[in-house]
């Protein structure tokens, strides 16, 4: 690729986008790891009712109900977190993405955000988008907006920033 590539296209902040981002970028809940701290809310709770460990019950009922509420929120994380970014003030935003030879850039309203290729721990690529991995961040770009020349010189551009 050349030296002076660069690429700028813009997208809309919206429900698609953002079920899209969280599909291709969430890791699976698994089953006892998701669930550990709900289920010691439950043993918990109930050892304090079983046992009497306080005068009344209200503490015990608290974590029995407590561990509900932790499970059906990683039961339902997909939807939480689909409504808040539909609620949040960056929705119906548009941004502009600028991928060329120093990195990658967002900029959106307030937000302007430069990725230098060195700063891209892993680049990813998943059957709609590419995801940027920057230490326990993850940014996602979707290839909706880009063109098979734009994820070819991404690819070159990380693989030529890890050799140096």
């Amino acid at each position: 690729m050349s030296k002076d590539f660069d690429f700028t296209t813009e997208y809309t902040l919206d429900k698609p986008f953002f079920a899209e981002c969280y599909d291709q970028t969430s890791q699976p809940a698994k089953f006892p790891q998701a669930y550990l701290k709900g289920i010691l809310f439950l043993i918990f709770g109930v050892v304090l009712l079983e046992f009497e460990l306080l005068p009344n019950g209200y503490v015990g009922w608290f974590f029995i109900v407590l561990s509900v509420v932790e499970a059906f929120s990683v039961y339902c994380k997909r939807t939480w977190w689909l409504w808040r970014q539909t609620i949040s003030s960056s929705r119906g935003n548009k941004v502009t993405l600028q991928i060329n030879t120093d990195g990658v850039r967002y900029k959106s309203g307030k937000i302007d955000r430069q990725i230098a290729w060195r700063e891209i721990d892993q680049l990813e690529q998943s059957e709609l988008g590419l995801i940027l991995h920057l230490g326990k961040q993850r940014q996602y770009v979707s290839k909706s907006c880009l063109n098979e020349e734009v994820v070819a010189f991404m690819v070159e551009q990380h693989a030529a920033a890890k050799s140096s």
